[in-house]
């Protein structure tokens, strides 16, 4: 692994690009590549010499390298510019509910997930403080890195926005609500969540639409991608009192939505999850479709309760064949009428369970 916060490491590899991968042969992780850019007009030249070359003598392609960058938004032009055509790309999320389950159950109560999120060095050093460690991440990277990769000029309106949809998390997405607030256009509003977005930052959730129904909302809703970051931008530093705040409930499905899309995102694939929400707003959280489209509808609650009666005869109305139905909860609990219940844990293993072939993790 090359790690270009390495000054040393990283002058060589914008001086002397090729003396540098003279040095540094594949396999070879790349670590923040984008503080590098020299090297990806060179890694375009040794991709192109070895598919010469092993085209005309009938071998696979050996070139072996990993780019990894923070910086989504330089990553991808990077990528674009110079590596077109020659790359595959992998999302790498903070850890899931799964993941931790399986290295120390103790790590998955409530307290620990709400206040530490997926982040693996909170984990590791148990000794930080998540307050300061995300804090220094809103500042060095939001902030600072993501900002100056736009070229945002309007700073503080762009902090302001942060503050603004962390407390809106679960919640319908209003674009022109957000430009009032912040004194800027709705275009504008719109280009920063689509790079809050491109970052791993949030995710919008798009409702889910059939020309069979008429009467579903057509507003998408947002979320963070991982709880504890959204939990530090509302200010939250103490697990008690936003234990007994409003706040709760969003943020827990927050979390049951970070541990859906992350059983996809690990596995090469895209996330398909959408709501619904009918004018009458009757809602259902979440609107999973698996790969053999398979379907799943989710509710999250605090306190496990069952589907409504409106509930149902919305998804009814759907008339999507073998639906599941169930109710994510932090706990387990009995099952309903109308829905299994599926505790945050045990989301993976439900889901695994629903798609054909099984899928290895």
């Amino acid at each position: 692994m090359v790690l270009f916060d390495d000054l040393k490491v990283r002058t060589l590899a914008q001086e002397n690009p090729s003396l540098f991968f003279d040095q540094f042969r594949g396999p070879l992780i790349l670590d923040e590549a984008t503080l590098a850019p020299a090297t990806f007009p060179e890694l375009k030249k040794i991709v192109d010499e070895q598919r010469r070359k092993n085209r005309n003598e009938q071998l696979p392609i050996t070139a072996d390298y990993w780019i990894t960058g923070s910086n989504q938004t330089l990553l991808q032009a990077s990528v674009r510019e110079s590596l077109a055509g020659r790359a595959s790309y992998f999302l790498l999320n903070t850890l899931s509910i799964h993941e931790l389950n399986r290295f120390n159950p103790e790590l998955t109560a409530l307290r620990t997930l709400i206040m530490k999120g997926g982040w693996p060095e909170l984990y590791v050093t148990p000794q930080l403080s998540p307050v300061q460690y995300l804090n220094d991440f809103i500042v060095t990277f939001i902030e600072k890195d993501i900002v100056g990769a736009a070229g945002i000029e309007k700073k503080s309106a762009f902090s302001r926005l942060l503050s603004l949809v962390s407390g809106r998390t679960a919640q319908l997405l209003n674009y022109s609500d957000l430009a009032r607030n912040l004194n800027v256009d709705l275009t504008t509003v719109q280009s920063w969540i689509a790079l809050l977005e491109q970052n791993g930052i949030v995710r919008v959730v798009p409702p889910y639409f059939s020309n069979l129904n008429q009467r579903l909302i057509k507003s998408p809703k947002i979320y963070f991608e991982d709880v504890a970051l959204n939990v530090r931008l509302q200010g939250w530093s103490e697990f008690d009192p936003l234990f007994l705040s409003p706040y709760l409930g969003g943020l827990i499905e927050t979390l049951a939505l970070g541990e859906v899309t992350r059983f996809f995102s690990n596995r090469g694939m895209s996330p398909e999850v959408y709501f619904l929400r009918s004018k009458e707003k009757v809602e259902v959280d979440f609107l999973i479709q698996l790969p053999n489209r398979r379907m799943v509808a989710a509710e999250v609650k605090t306190t496990a309760v069952d589907f409504t009666p409106a509930q149902i005869k919305l998804l009814n109305s759907l008339e999507l064949e073998g639906l599941e139905r169930w109710i994510l909860t932090p706990q387990s609990g009995p099952d309903f009428r109308y829905a299994k219940t599926v505790a945050l844990g045990e989301i993976y293993e439900n889901l695994e369970r629903l798609v054909a072939p099984p899928l290895t993790t």
